[in-house]
């Protein structure tokens, strides 16, 4: 049973026959100065020693890897609630363990800014006012930091101090939170990451409270009922409802229940049971290395996969590999050289961290959600010398207009790019009528096929996996999907890829409709490059190289481009009123007529010292020799795919495309 009349420090336990699976402070103290601990706590004892130099952080500050327009707006954004909690949270934690008091200054002297009102004015961020909530993400997450360091320090703090900070507290982030709750919020609603950091975040703050707040137990009663009905949102195979980067968000959802086990003794550890270790399997296939996730959607292609809450599910479970994806992929907060505090209390040393062995399968097919597939020529987590990855439908949220995205990474490098979000952060208008404006969002901005480039219709998940699974032999794998509910000027739409190990992948984009209409396949490349009148194109990007070639059957004629996207005005600038960083992400065009459709790319990578040569073409039969594996080739013939590996020959019949319907309403 929950017990808020005395709370003991959360995610630790006073005694270990209350929770065994939780550790003591006197435990954590020890495991502290060795291994894998000992080189966590040098990180973090490392960047609190530098916290107490530097002054206490305000809407204003620019800390490391802000954007200046939001630190020019003095606005509350993501970034600095990050940099500031962790400081707060860093403070606690290094004196409760080293007794040093500079620390217990430093930490207060950091909450006294936050909660006034003169500095921090409130804890929203600027671009959630028009919602018109009291509160959102920032007063969640803020009031969730800020209470479990009270709570930590509670013992330690005057009768002044604690009515300070509470007081604070409730000022800040309670009655903000209780305020909006008439007004029916949506992220009381709606699975996502909104209700995760604010009903969970003010939930773990009652917990953090317990009786020195009077609405503690509503804080908790309300958060335990939204967030156990959050685990319906996920896929049966633990596939999360919003894209890979914001699947990070799990951690709010791992940090509660972690929590609630500091209340609630000897229960079960949730950790261990559905959707944690399911989620864990999900992400260590789109997590890429090296530090790299699959970017689709409202992603940041260079932001680290964040995967540190593992650490505790690794714990629950006592499964290894999971120990491996949290420490072989750890990524620093923010850009400090700083692991979050929260997996020094969460890894369990005497856990080893394996990556997946031999016998583990490289290949992955999900299809809750965004259905997303990858398969990889090996498991270094330097990054494999091959990986190929898409997603035959799109999220629920934070979703682009991606329904078929196939990208290729190679010895750590993205080759076949996904742009992720805009640098800079959110156009005002990105989440309404106007969201394909930017081409972030739209089917141009990414690796598809077009119909004379129409937007996909907005629906959840379009796009579904008609086959996948390996090919005979092990030469690699396969997966068809049908993608006709994008295209509502057309009768089919299929893509089919090919991952033909180690190094080599095919993609047959085929489709048929009623009326002529302009094919367009875009491929989007690390850098800018020159298609040739052949289709074929190559390039070098740090330590990887890329070979590759769009074919066209005879008799029809295609013309290939190349280009640089570019925000246009109005759609130019972030909500914040400032430009949208110009990026200008190249990409190449194979463009054809008709009403039948069928595009054949082929890739092949390797080091940049490598020196990939050319794919050839005779007689509409591809093929391309690498020196260190041997030759490759595919043709079709009568609709049947034939290839011929160093490994082995297969052919595959690809799926046909005479079934028609009549054509749907289009999105313009």
């Amino acid at each position: 049973m929950s017990n808020l009349s005395t709370p003991g420090p959360l995610f630790l336990t006073p005694r270990k026959a209350l929770a065994p699976h939780l550790r003591t402070w006197s435990e954590l103290r020890r495991q502290i100065q060795t291994g894998s601990y000992g080189t966590l706590w040098t990180q973090i004892e490392r960047q609190a020693q530098l916290d107490l130099v530097d002054p206490p952080l305000t809407p204003s500050s620019m800390s490391f890897q802000r954007d200046p327009d939001q630190a020019a707006h003095a606005n509350r954004d993501f970034t600095i609630t990050v940099a500031v909690t962790q400081r707060v949270l860093r403070a606690a934690l290094l004196f409760k363990v080293t007794g040093n008091r500079a620390y217990l200054r430093g930490c207060l002297e950091q909450i006294d800014v936050l909660i006034d009102r003169q500095i921090w004015v409130e804890w929203r961020d600027k671009a959630h006012v028009k919602l018109g909530f009291p509160a959102d993400l920032r007063t969640g997450g803020i009031a969730r930091e800020v209470a479990i360091a009270y709570n930590w320090l509670r013992s330690s703090l005057t009768s002044a101090q604690r009515t300070k900070i509470v007081a604070g507290l409730d000022r800040m982030a309670i009655q903000p939170f209780l305020e909006s709750l008439p007004m029916d919020p949506f992220w009381m609603r709606d699975s996502t990451n909104w209700m995760t950091c604010v009903v969970g975040g003010m939930g773990i703050c009652g917990m953090a409270l317990g009786p020195d707040h009077p609405q503690s137990k509503k804080l908790v009663r309300l958060s335990k009922a939204k967030m156990a009905s959050y685990f319906d949102a996920f896929g049966p195979a633990g596939e999360f409802n919003e894209s890979p980067g914001y699947a990070g968000s799990l951690i709010l959802v791992v940090g509660y229940y972690s929590a609630l086990q500091s209340l609630e003794g000897g229960a079960a550890n949730r950790l261990a049971q559905f959707p944690f270790p399911q989620a864990a399997h999900w992400i260590q296939y789109l997590t890429l290395g090296p530090k790299r996730i699959a970017g689709f959607g409202d992603c940041q292609p260079t932001a680290p996969p964040f995967v540190s809450h593992y650490a505790a599910v690794a714990a629950a479970t006592r499964n290894p590999t999971i120990q491996g994806l949290a420490q072989h992929f750890r990524a620093t907060i923010m850009g400090y050289a700083v692991p979050d505090i929260f997996e020094l209390i969460w890894l369990d040393p005497s856990l080893p961290a394996k990556k997946p062995d031999a016998k583990a399968p490289r290949h992955a097919t999900f299809r809750g959600h965004a259905a997303c597939f990858s398969s990889r020529s090996d498991w270094k987590t330097s990054g494999p010398a091959c990986v190929v990855y898409g997603k035959a439908g799109r999220e629920p949220h934070h979703a682009h207009a991606d329904a078929g995205q196939v990208c290729i990474d190679a010895h750590g490098e993205r080759l076949i790019r996904d742009l992720g979000l805009p640098a800079g952060g959110y156009p005002a208008d990105f989440f309404g009528e106007n969201r394909y404006k930017y081409y972030n969002a739209s089917a141009l901005g990414h690796n598809l096929l077009t119909v004379n480039d129409r937007e996909h219709p907005d629906r959840p998940t379009p796009g579904e996996f008609i086959q996948e699974g390996a090919l005979p032999n092990g030469l690699g794998v396969h997966w068809v999907y049908d993608l006709s509910a994008c295209h509502p000027e057309a009768t089919k739409v299929t893509r089919t890829v090919f991952h033909f190990l180690p190094n080599i992948v095919a993609v047959i984009d085929e489709a048929r409709v009623e009326k002529p209409a302009r094919f367009r396949l875009r491929w989007h490349t690390a850098k800018p490059v020159n298609i040739r009148g052949d289709g074929s194109f190559r390039f070098s990007s740090g330590h990887a190289s890329l070979s590759a070639r769009v074919h066209v059957a005879k008799p029809v004629r295609a013309q290939h481009h190349h280009g640089r996207h570019r925000y246009e005005a109005p759609f130019h600038q972030t909500r914040m009123g400032d430009p949208l960083q110009q990026r200008r992400e190249p990409y190449v065009d194979t463009c054809t007529k008709g009403k039948h459709c069928r595009l054949l790319t082929v890739f092949a990578t390797g080091r940049s010292s490598s020196q990939l040569g050319s794919w050839q073409e005779k007689n509409g039969q591809l093929s391309f020799h690498d020196k260190q594996h041997g030759r490759f080739s595919v043709i079709i013939i009568n609709n049947v795919l034939h290839y011929e590996t160093p490994q082995g020959i297969g052919s595959f019949a690809l799926p046909m495309i005479t079934r028609s319907r009549p054509p749907l309403p289009s999105r313009h």
